[in-house]
Parts: C-alpha cells; sequence; structure tokens
C-alpha cells in the first residue's frame, strides 16, 4: 500500500512545460523532494 501515488502528472506555466507524464510513489515512512536547478523545491 502506498501513502501516496501520482500518475502521468504533468504541469505548465503557459507555454513552458515543467512536468511531462511524471509518475511517482512513495510507502508509508519515506519521503522525497522536487528540486529545481538553484536547489530551491518542495518536500514531501
Amino acid at each position: 500500500m502506498n501513502a501516496l501515488e501520482v500518475s502521468e502528472l504533468s504541469f505548465a506555466y503557459g507555454a513552458r512545460e515543467a512536468l511531462r507524464r511524471v509518475s511517482f510513489s512513495l510507502a508509508p515512512g519515506r519521503f522525497a523532494a522536487l528540486l529545481g536547478p538553484n536547489g530551491a523545491g518542495k518536500s514531501t
């Protein structure tokens, strides 16, 4: 069982595509971070 599951997530800022069909899952007790080129990001 996953605590979080993402399937084919896409996101764009106008014409600029930031994410294209990203899929991942996290098991309970695990964590992940999404970082940009300058090290800024969000963690879960």
